[in-house]
């Protein structure tokens, strides 16, 4: 997922924002394959609702530190699939750092195990 964030400590990263890629793995529990073969949503886990959770939190004004935002996005996704996922692995790549230097990106992963 990308998006355009107005995430960091300085006053001109939140001022300006900055371009951040967020993956999502979602490590499902073990579902039986004749379930699957089924074809139905409903035993699955639907990533739209996932996208716009993630959206939402993203858009988070309070939110400064990669870090923090990792954490929400996998602590909200744990909350609402709990059921269905044995782990979640957030990872977080923030563009356009204002930093004196050459530096592509910076990232941060978290996991629930």
């Amino acid at each position: 997922m990308q998006f355009h964030a107005h995430i960091g400590v300085y006053p001109e990263e939140r001022a300006v924002g900055q371009d951040i890629i967020v993956n999502v793995e979602l490590d499902a529990k073990p579902v039986d394959n004749e379930v699957l073969l089924e074809d139905k949503l409903e035993n699955t886990i639907n990533y739209g609702p996932v996208y716009k959770m993630v959206a939402e939190i993203v858009s988070r004004p309070e939110i400064k530190l990669i870090e923090t935002l990792a954490v929400t996005i996998l602590q909200s996704i744990k909350a609402d699939y709990s059921d269905q996922l044995d782990n979640v692995i957030v990872s977080i790549k923030k563009k356009n750092l204002p930093i004196n230097g050459i530096i592509d990106s910076a990232e941060v992963e978290v996991s629930d195990k």
